[in-house]
Order: C-alpha cells, then sequence, then structure tokens
C-alpha cells in the first residue's frame, strides 16, 4: 500500500514537468532578421507568421538600410524615401508603390501593436536588397544587391546592347513638364484635386491619386485639366502619357490653394 502511494505521488508530480517539457519543445523559435550579418533590433514588435507569410516591422528594418521612414496617420500611410527612391504604401492594402509602379504583396500590410508589418518579400522588391532565409536559425537574411551584381556581372559581349535607348528615354517629349501643375482644395474633410498641363496630341493620358488610376480626355491640341474630388490628405499624383508605343511618366505634388 505504501509504494502504490509513493508511485502515485511521483506520478502527479511528473505530470507538470512533461506538460512543460512538451510546451517548450513545440514553441517556435524567435524569428531574426540580419543585414549583412548585422543583427537588426527590434525595440518592440517581433517578426511574426501569419497566413504561412512571415511579417516583419518596416521602419526598424528601413531605417538600418539608410531609409528615411514617414508615416500619414489621416490616410494611414507609409512613405520610404532615401536618395532618388520613393516607395509608398498604405495599410490593409496588397499594392505598394516604388517611383510611380506598382509592386504587388504576398499579404496586405497591417498594424500589429501599432507597428506596420509587411511581407519579408517586400524588402526585396520594393527597397531592392537581397533577401534570403536560414530555416536552421529562423533567420531572415538581407544583403546589399549591388554587391550581388557587381560579382554576377561581366563586361558585355555586345556593347550596342548597352546603348539602346529606354522607352521612357524615347518618349520624355510626349509630356510638356514645364506646363504640368498639380492643385489641391480642401472642403471640410473633401479634397478637390486638379492636375492639368500639355502633352503631345493624340496621346492617351490617365492620372493616378494613390491606386486608383483616372482616364483623363486629351484636346486636340495636347492640352488637359484632370479634376476629382474625394478624401483630403492626398499630397502627389502620377501623370502617364503613352502613344504609339512609347510611354512618359511624371511624379508631382499638389500644390494647396486652400
Amino acid at each position: 500500500m505504501l509504494k502504490k502511494l509513493a508511485s502515485l505521488v511521483l506520478a502527479i508530480a511528473l505530470v507538470p514537468v512533461a506538460a512543460f517539457s512538451a510546451s517548450a519543445a513545440s514553441a517556435p523559435a524567435a524569428i531574426k532578421v540580419e543585414y549583412n550579418q548585422k543583427a537588426i533590433v527590434f525595440p518592440d514588435q517581433k517578426p511574426v507568421i501569419r497566413d504561412s507569410r512571415t511579417l516583419v516591422p518596416i521602419r526598424p528594418i528601413a531605417e538600418s538600410l539608410g531609409f528615411d521612414v514617414d508615416w500619414n496617420e489621416q490616410t494611414r500611410t507609409v512613405t520610404i524615401n532615401k536618395g532618388t527612391s520613393n516607395v509608398r504604401l498604405v495599410v490593409t492594402q496588397k499594392i505598394a508603390k516604388k517611383n510611380g509602379q506598382t509592386i504587388n504583396l504576398d499579404v496586405p500590410a497591417q498594424i500589429i501593436n501599432q507597428r506596420t508589418m509587411v511581407p519579408v518579400r517586400f524588402i526585396a522588391e520594393a527597397l531592392s536588397y537581397n533577401v534570403n532565409w536560414n530555416q536552421a536559425t529562423q533567420t531572415v537574411l538581407i544583403t546589399d544587391e549591388q554587391a550581388t551584381q557587381s560579382n554576377a556581372t561581366e563586361e558585355p559581349k555586345d556593347n550596342s546592347a548597352t546603348q539602346k535607348p529606354a522607352a521612357n528615354e524615347t518618349a520624355v517629349k510626349l509630356i510638356d513638364r514645364t506646363t504640368i501643375k498639380g492643385r489641391t482644395f480642401t472642403i471640410a474633410t473633401i479634397g478637390l484635386y486638379r492636375v492639368s498641363g500639355n502633352v503631345e496630341p493624340g496621346s492617351e493620358v490617365v492620372v493616378t491619386l494613390e491606386d486608383n488610376t483616372f482616364e483623363v480626355d486629351v484636346n486636340a491640341d495636347g492640352s488637359f485639366e484632370f479634376n476629382k474630388d474625394t478624401y483630403d490628405g492626398i499630397r502627389n499624383f502620377t501623370l502617364k502619357a503613352e502613344k504609339d508605343g512609347k510611354v512618359d511618366t511624371y511624379e508631382g505634388e499638389f500644390v494647396s490653394n486652400s
């Protein structure tokens, strides 16, 4: 009887230990991020996995890469700048804009613990860095893209291929940049936006505000005026003209007349 009682007490004592050990074994390892083999520190919100996608806080990473990061609470827009590179993304949307060009995200940017979180692929596609994953150490590895390119790029065998003008270089005259004006007027919380100017006659023109694109009527002489009312807070616009396979793009800022 005494032996049975001792065995029961020992079994009960071991249950919490076994449960704790199983829990510790199944707990996922913390995700780490390194840039050129140097760890990036996250002061509060850590990288997480959501819907089988690794999400990382964009501000600590972008700032570690030398970018300036701004947040617009009203439009819930993150703006990332470095040199001539401008990236904008809106929380809950699955697209971002890099110098006016659209980038598709695996999952939407989202707010977790007051931090904007983006899929790790965004670092590669929007900020132009190499991104790899070390499964053994659960680490996101970020390296400079130019370093890899310099090692992989040889002197071109056919120099004539590098001398061909890009499509934009042959189409810069589609938009008369000296005439383009962007104005915004504010009434209560409504923003009234106007983009006007001149393009080459016969061009097809579109204006992009945030992630919305609008076709614009062009007069016979190439002049146009686009007007749109929507929410206040939009500060930039993209103007695109296309004719005979040539494309010209102009990035502009609105000037407030309120």
